[in-house]
């Protein structure tokens, strides 16, 4: 995964793919500490622990989280296609700003719209995750 993302928003990510493979304590700390954005002690006044009971498990998290992605790239995998559907989209929108579309078959044009019919299934089915 590219190491300019934001810590936060690596985190997320992987949370989004990985928060089955945490303890619900952990998956708590870190909901809590990254998403709610409670502070180590807030978190540890919620759930009755000591602060660096707080920080163990979130660093458990993460470890658990960045280790895994790095075995498997599921992340990395998914924002790459991310990345190539919005390039797809973007060819497709500029094909149909074309004063040349006029020009194209209906097979064509048909297929044009199937191709953006798949890319929206896909987006959708990623945003339901």
């Amino acid at each position: 995964m590219d190491k300019s993302v934001d810590k936060k928003v690596k985190i997320g990510l992987l949370f989004s793919f990985y928060r089955n493979m945490l303890t619900d304590r952990q998956i708590e700390c870190i909901d809590l500490y990254y998403n709610e954005d409670l502070s180590l002690a807030e978190i540890s006044e919620h759930l009755g622990i000591t602060r660096q009971g707080v920080r163990d498990n979130i660093k458990r998290a993460e470890h658990t989280m960045f280790d895994t992605e790095e075995r498997l790239g599921l992340a990395a995998r998914f924002l790459c296609i991310s990345e190539k559907l919005e390039k797809i989209d973007d060819i497709i929108s500029e094909i149909e700003h074309s004063p040349n579309i006029r020009t194209l078959s209906d097979d064509i044009k048909h297929k044009i719209n199937n191709i953006l019919m798949i890319i929206r299934e896909i987006n959708s089915d990623e945003q339901t995750r």
